[in-house]
């Protein structure tokens, strides 16, 4: 018999692989939850043990914090995926299905940033149409407060960005 958390565990798994992109923490842990699998606590302790144990890796971005699978994740995933009864799979990929505008709306446009390595902060834009990349920006600018105002502002204006981009270039 397999122990709970370890189910839990590879729901969390087969649920942001399923979605093919970063999910919301809280999406994932609301896809557990609103099926009745378990609790809130239980979640989140097999998500923090996941990220302790290098399967998953976790960002902030517009103040939530995303989830997505590293190789190590993918590869655990694909090794127990017959672990994973049937009902629970459909349950994960339906709920993914009746939540899909908000899977749709983000992952379309990303922006996050991060200190890099000389004190500095690295943006990270992107825009994305059906998994396709449109465009993506890589900034680096001197202070957090920076970052911030251009993740903010790519959120906003990413579309006019990218109309300014291709009349200029093409």
């Amino acid at each position: 018999m397999q122990e709970p958390l370890t189910l839990y565990k590879l729901m969390i798994l087969y649920t942001i692989d399923a979605a093919s992109a970063p999910l919301k923490k809280s999406l994932v842990t609301d896809c557990i939850i609103d099926q009745d699998y378990t609790d809130y606590m239980t979640v989140q302790t097999a998500i923090g043990e996941l990220k302790d144990g290098g399967f998953l890796t976790s960002f902030e971005e517009g103040g939530a914090q995303w989830l997505s699978l590293t190789p190590d994740g993918s590869k655990t995933l694909s090794l127990f995926l017959g672990n994973l009864n049937e009902a629970v799979r459909t349950d994960c990929l339906t709920y993914l299905k009746n939540h899909n505008l908000q899977l749709r709306d983000a992952s379309s446009v990303s922006a996050s940033y991060q200190r890099s390595t000389n004190g500095e902060f690295e943006t990270l834009l992107s825009a994305k149409d059906r998994g396709t990349i449109l465009a993506e920006i890589r900034m680096t600018v001197p202070d957090e407060e920076i970052a911030k105002s251009i993740c903010e502002n790519w959120k906003d204006k990413n579309a006019q960005i990218y109309a300014y981009l291709t009349e200029q270039l093409f």
